[in-house]
């Protein structure tokens, strides 16, 4: 598979099947994950894998919680009725764990930008990629509040746990997204 049709075919998943996943295909993932370009080469990425169902458990709670807020705050009515069954469906989940002290230059800027968060941002690209390529299906969450993560995976205060990488084996491919032309999302300057 080249690199342009797995671009275009990862879809999220949100029904994954009962079938464990191999865990040498997790270690490909995570292997081009820090492959992934970083401010300065400060690599600020940690990951967490589990395939302990009870953690897929504790998150689901949270993201119900999570959701139900999220719901009245924003008035979408669609968001009260999302589901997210996939969370207890995945048989694997990997923590994306930010290190926000990794910055490069950036952070020295008249308005710093969040470096280790486009890194750590790439490296999950990296990852969703890398899992299409071998078969498997991911869903990126976001569907969290970070204290929660941190009370849940162990993690460090100083840590940002930005997303969380549902992996398995998927019942069901969805379609392509409607996306905007590159006439409406592109400005060439000569």
């Amino acid at each position: 598979m080249d690199v342009f049709e797995a671009i275009k075919g990862r879809r999220s998943c949100r029904k994954f099947i009962e079938y464990p996943v191999e865990r040498e295909k997790i270690i490909k993932m995570l292997g081009c994950a820090i492959y992934a370009p970083s401010p300065a080469n400060k690599q600020p990425w940690e990951f967490i894998v589990t395939n302990n169902m009870r953690y897929n458990q504790m998150l689901k709670k949270v993201a119900e919680s999570t959701k139900e807020k999220l719901a009245a705050r924003s008035g979408w009515k669609w968001l009260a009725t999302f589901n997210i069954n996939f969370i207890t469906e995945a048989p694997i989940l990997i923590v994306v764990v930010g290190d926000p002290k990794q910055h490069g230059a950036e952070q020295f800027l008249d308005a710093p930008s969040l470096g280790y968060q486009h890194a750590c941002s790439a490296s999950i690209q990296n990852m969703l990629l890398a899992a299409y390529a071998q078969g498997l299906s991911t869903l990126w969450l976001s569907l969290f509040e970070k204290k929660d993560v941190r009370k849940i995976f162990s993690i460090a205060d100083e840590k940002d746990p930005l997303a969380i990488i549902c992996v398995g084996y998927g019942e069901q491919s969805g379609e392509t997204p409607p996306r905007k032309g590159i006439q409406e999302k592109v400005i060439f300057l000569s």
